[in-house]
């Protein structure tokens, strides 16, 4: 039984380090659209008094991608991710093999790997969002910076 409880354990640490990583990711992202709309808010206005048309175009394009990868990233999703098992679920799923405590936690730890791997799934493209939205920020600093300090031209 300890090695059976070892993999359940293992497998329960994988997910509580997933759930722990969309956190981040959504406080990163939180941190990524703020600097966003500060650079618009602060540079913008300036940027775009006499701008290079095809400059102040690109900063925009690079701030409204900035802002759709952030919302896309932060929208919510209902159902779509799973980090706890279910007790109800549990108690039925697990009843008939409830005298062997090994064979437990051994089904268990494979549901938690399916629960891990269908998570991962659905992260992959968030992650992708935010290396697009961070991308976009900084092509949307420096076309600001360029057009505020006219050293473009």
């Amino acid at each position: 039984m300890e090695f059976e409880r070892l993999a359940f354990d293992a497998a329960l640490r994988a997910l509580d380090k997933q759930e722990a990583l969309l956190d981040e990711l959504r406080s990163r992202t939180g941190a990524l659209l703020a600097a966003s709309a500060l650079a618009a808010s602060f540079l913008g206005a300036e940027a775009f008094k006499d701008p290079a048309p095809a400059l102040a175009a690109i900063a925009l394009l690079a701030f409204v991608g900035s802002i759709a990868a952030s919302v896309f990233i932060l929208v919510p999703r209902r159902d779509r991710f799973t980090f706890s098992l279910s007790g109800p679920g549990l108690y039925e799923g697990l009843y008939e093999v409830r005298e062997d405590l090994a064979e437990v936690y051994r089904r268990l730890a494979y549901d938690l790997l399916e629960f891990w791997e269908r998570n991962d799934a659905q992260l992959q493209p968030l992650f992708r969002a935010y290396r697009v939205g961070t991308a976009a920020l900084v092509i949307e600093i420096l076309v600001l910076v360029a057009l505020v300090s006219g050293t473009i031209f």
